[in-house]
């Protein structure tokens, strides 16, 4: 090959070079760990909340986690989150400090795999919410919401164009009214869902799935962006709102409940009493009647 053909090949090497830095230059990549770390956030909430806060302050049951991307390296992380007993095992002393100063109780392994690994490790580098729900540009700017349209479809009186189950089948939201009497409360309820995610929160979770229970109900059937924007602004509009409290309606539930069972035994039980009642009162009558 001639001297001028391989200048036009590496002139077209160069230039894919050059397209290739402007499609996944820092912009990409910024938008790639916000959505990496809003996943994350999900993953956080379900499996590492109960346990840990993050500016919170320590709990009981372990650390406060803000910062522990700058006290602990990656690698220490990867494993305790991924394998802590291992780590016990090997007598590592911060995983000892750690288990002595919490009360023993060990840390379990979250059985996640790489991705959701990865998703947490880059929420904890980054949990503040505006520091992975960054503005977005004029021409990525979320779709307009139509509450009513989202309160339809979340109660299931219009159904998700791909099919998806509707949100009450799952989820409370006594911000809306339709607390346990009117959903299954299978899972928590969604009154408080836009003020701890927010607009974008809420859109990421509809569209990545990060929770195990989400994919299979939505993972082949998903939401469109409409749909999705609906859903956001139903959930904007109620939010503030008390979010249903079971307990008193349950206790109340189980008093009306009790009380029903005891008119019915009673109600019926006197009968039955009353009929095999009589016949020993009149024998007993009889008897004394022929001792005379």
């Amino acid at each position: 090959m001639d001297k001028t053909g391989l200048g036009r090949i590496s002139a077209v090497l160069a230039a894919l070079m050059v397209a290739g830095l402007a499609a996944g230059g820092p912009a990409g990549a910024e938008l790639d760990l916000t959505r990496l770390a809003e996943k994350g956030e999900g993953i956080f909430q379900q499996k590492c909340s109960p346990c840990h806060t993050i500016g919170q302050g320590d709990l009981s049951t372990g650390p406060d986690l803000a910062g522990v991307t700058g006290r602990r390296d990656r690698q220490w992380l990867t494993r305790m989150i991924l394998e802590p007993g291992r780590l016990i095992a090997e007598r590592d002393p911060t995983a000892l400090e750690l288990l002595e100063r919490f009360n023993n109780l060990p840390m379990p392994a979250l059985g996640l795999d790489d991705a959701d690994l990865q998703a947490v490790l880059a929420y904890l580098s980054a949990p503040a919410e505006e520091q992975h729900h960054p503005s977005a540009p004029a021409d990525a700017t979320l779709p307009a919401g139509d509450p009513e349209k989202g309160r339809a479809l979340y109660v299931g009186t219009a159904p998700f164009a791909k099919g998806g189950a509707p949100c009450l089948a799952c989820h409370g939201i006594a911000g809306a009214g339709l607390g346990m009497a009117a959903g299954a409360s299978f899972a928590p309820d969604l009154t408080s869902m836009y003020e701890d995610y927010g607009a974008e929160g809420v859109v990421s979770i509809l569209e990545s799935l990060p929770f195990p229970s989400m994919e299979p109900i939505y993972a082949s059937r998903p939401l469109s962006a409409t749909e999705q924007a609906d859903v956001t602004a139903f959930l904007a509009e109620v939010a503030g709102q008390p979010p249903f409290q079971a307990g008193g309606q349950v206790a109340g539930h189980v008093a009306v409940g009790v009380a029903v069972i005891v008119g019915l035994l009673v109600l019926f039980g006197w009968g039955r009493l009353k009929g095999v009642r009589q016949p020993l009162v009149d024998g007993a009558r009889k008897g004394k009647g022929e001792l005379r």
